[in-house]
């Protein structure tokens, strides 16, 4: 039975509670990433922080399909209003809800778990709660081309 710990990837950035939005915006431009774990000082997963939850905080007008006469005032808008959060602590955005996986449970199980979230990242911690990386669909992806494998 494999476990996460196989198939994870260990590189990875985090930001502090205490890091300011600018920050983290560079970090997930820099990284590609949408969503970075937050981490105490002493690397002990505390929740997530997510770009769409940043967006959400800056943009006047609910997703969707903007007017094309309004595109020039909400990108202004939004810009305005990140400029007014950008120097406000990550604790204020991050989300607490997010479950991580730990590093020695079994793939059978990262499925559900994934996707009963709806999240394209877990981040993976040890029996200490300290975070030691994160798995993606991609992952999963992976790990179920090997069990099929195994199968012939």
């Amino acid at each position: 039975m494999s476990i996460v710990k196989k198939y994870m990837m260990r590189t990875l950035n985090s930001v502090c509670a205490s890091d300011k939005l600018e920050d983290v915006i560079e970090v997930m431009h820099r990284t590609e990433m949408s969503v970075l774990p937050v981490v105490s000082y002493e690397n002990e997963f505390l929740g997530t922080i997510y770009g769409k939850n940043i967006l959400r905080n800056i943009i006047p007008e609910e997703y969707g399909f903007l007017e094309s006469h309004r595109l020039l005032y909400e990108v202004n808008q939004a810009a305005e209003n990140l400029d007014e959060i950008k120097d406000k602590k990550v604790k204020e955005y991050m989300s607490t809800n997010t479950v991580p996986i730990k590093e020695m449970s079994k793939m059978d199980n990262l499925a559900d778990i994934m996707l009963h979230n709806d999240e394209s990242y877990l981040f993976v911690i040890n029996e200490d709660n300290k975070l030691r990386g994160y798995i993606s669909r991609a992952d999963l992806l992976c790990y179920l081309l090997d069990v099929g494998e195994d199968r012939r």
